[in-house]
Formats: structure tokens, C-alpha cells, sequence
């Protein structure tokens, strides 16, 4: 299935293009410059495999959770190339993107991940994945949650994995618990490639999403919400 893939969740993202096997991926360097590199750079992924954005038989994209104007790019992007070229959509979970990405062989990849994004503030948006055979990527998200960064922290059992954009940000509080099992760096950000891959199982599982009903989940919820949420921990 020819494949485009959009992760245009932080500031910085990147867009691929994957078939049979192959995959070729291009990343923004320039934070902010999602809208006006996007369809260029999916153009050139595309073209590296051999074929046209128009030619699209999937196009994936991180649904969240991220800041209003970079996922707000890349859903309009998607779910517009979508209905020009009658491809199937599919918004994805970050969390789920990067809990893949974490896990790969080694000793994480039968224990829960706990994965957080800063939220600003002194907190963090936070949910955990979850090993589950039942699901066609391998893994269930819990609830995502706004806390802040010494209860998110206080709420991690000894041993637990470890993920997420986070971890650089908060560097030397997490550094406070070595008790704790930090996945490798470069599993802490999404990539458009680990957004296709998760897309493709979904898809062949027999999932999509309408263009007119998908929407992004933001990074912070709205006020109100956010208040209702803190009131009630």
C-alpha cells in the first residue's frame, strides 16, 4: 500500500513515504516551517519511491497529542490530500508511535511504557502504552493525563519504562531517579516513518478515519477542561 506519513506534532516534524518495504523520510530542521515545506518534502519522499503524492493509497498522520498550529497542519494536510485522491486516512496516537519505537527487542518490549510530553508550565502530558496482543500494533494507550512533572514522576514504579519528548526537556529531575528505565534517545521523538508503519497495521486491520470527522488532540486541554481535571485529582 503506497504510503504518505505526516508528523508534524512539535515544533520540528517530518513526512514519509512507504511501500513494500521501502521507506524514505524527510525531516523539517527549521522548527515552524511545517506549512510552508510540507507538500514539497512529500512530493520528494514520494518521488524517491517511484511514484507521485497523487498516487497515495494511505495517508497517516499524528492526530496527537502536540500544539495547536503544528498538528493543525498536518490533519489539514492530510485529510485534504485524502479527498482529493480518495486514499484512506488514518489519524494516529503518538503515544502509540513512540511506545513502538522504545520497545524494539530489547528488554521493554513485554513491560508498559510510560511516555510524557512537556506541556509547559512545569508539566507534562502523560499516558501510558501497554503491551496487548489483541491489538494490531502491538499496544493499547491508557487515558492521557495533564500532571505535573514531581507527581508524574512520584507516580512511576521503581523500574518502569520510560519515554517521550520529555525526557529532554526535564533532563535533570528525571536524572533524580535512576531507579527508572530511560528507552533510548532516539525513541523519545516520533518519526513520519514509525507514523506509516503504525498506520499500515491499522489499516490492514481494517481501520480508517473520515475526512470530514478527524480532528487533532491537542497537547493542553482547553482551560475549563483543564481545571475540571486538576480539581478532580
Amino acid at each position: 500500500m503506497k504510503t504518505l506519513a505526516i508528523d508534524s506534532s512539535l515544533s520540528a516534524g517530518s513526512v514519509a513515504a512507504l511501500f513494500e518495504g521501502s521507506a524514505a523520510e524527510r525531516t523539517f530542521p527549521v522548527a515552524g516551517e511545517h506549512g510552508r515545506r510540507i507538500a514539497a518534502a512529500l512530493a520528494a519522499v514520494a518521488g524517491e519511491l517511484g511514484w507521485s503524492p497523487a498516487d497515495a493509497e494511505l495517508l497517516a498522520v499524528v492526530r496527537g497529542p502536540g500544539s495547536f498550529t503544528s498538528l493543525r497542519v498536518g490533519v489539514t494536510t492530510a485529510k485534504a490530500m485524502a479527498w482529493a485522491n480518495g486514499a484512506r486516512l488514518l489519524g494516529v496516537s503518538a503515544f502509540e508511535v513512540i511506545a513502538r519505537q522504545s520497545a524494539g527487542p530489547q528488554e521493554h518490549g513485554s513491560a508498559p511504557i510510560a511516555i510524557a510530553y512537556d506541556a509547559g508550565r512545569g508539566d507534562v502530558f502523560a499516558a501510558t502504552a501497554v503491551p496487548a496482543t489483541h491489538s494490531p500494533t502491538g499496544w493499547i494507550i491508557g487515558a492521557p493525563g495533564l500532571y505535573s512533572l514531581p507527581t508524574w514522576l512520584a507516580s512511576l514504579e521503581r523500574g518502569a519504562c520510560i519515554s517521550g519528548p520529555a525526557l529532554a526537556i526535564f533532563a535533570d529531575q528525571i536524572a533524580q531517579r535512576p531507579d527508572l528505565l530511560v528507552a533510548p534517545r532516539a525513541a523519545w521523538i516520533p518519526t513520519a516513518i514509525g507514523v506509516g508503519n503504525v498506520a499500515i497495521l491499522r489499516a490492514a486491520a481494517g481501520e480508517s478515519d473520515d475526512p470530514q470527522t478527524l480532528v487533532p488532540d491537542y497537547l493542553r486541554p482547553s482551560y475549563a477542561h483543564e481545571n475540571d481535571s486538576r480539581s478532580s485529582r
